[in-house]
């Protein structure tokens, strides 16, 4: 039951980023459409940093950084105002990724205080 539970949250967690990002990417870059390609990407990162993460494995988080950034950066001296909001976004996206990838490795470590306490939520 409470691997159900930590899977609707996780589940609750995606569709929520998934709204979040649409919403930065509309912000910064007038996007009207949901890029899946994207969240799906998003995902697997996060669970790569949960999996890792929960493991107590936490030199996966500075692979992962120096991983985007040497993906995602870039710098363009002609047009620095481009170069900053595509910087910006992917800083403030990266931030928010790995704060609920670390969020769920909390989750999956105290799943057994969320066991618990199902008995007492439904009274």
């Amino acid at each position: 039951m409470v691997f159900f539970i930590i899977a609707v949250i996780i589940l609750i967690g995606e569709i929520v980023l998934g709204f979040l990002f649409s919403v930065i990417a509309q912000v910064f870059y007038q996007k009207t459409k949901i890029d899946f390609k994207s969240l799906i990407k998003g995902f697997i990162e996060r669970m790569f940093l949960m999996i890792f993460l929960f493991n107590d494995l936490a030199p996966a988080l500075t692979f992962f950084s120096a991983l985007k950034l040497a993906t995602r950066l870039k710098h363009d001296e002609s047009n620095s105002t481009d170069s900053n909001k595509f910087n910006d976004y992917y800083l403030v996206g990266n931030l928010v990724s790995v704060s609920v990838a670390l969020f769920y490795v909390y989750v999956l470590k105290h799943a057994s205080s969320i066991e618990n306490l199902l008995p007492h939520i439904g009274k």
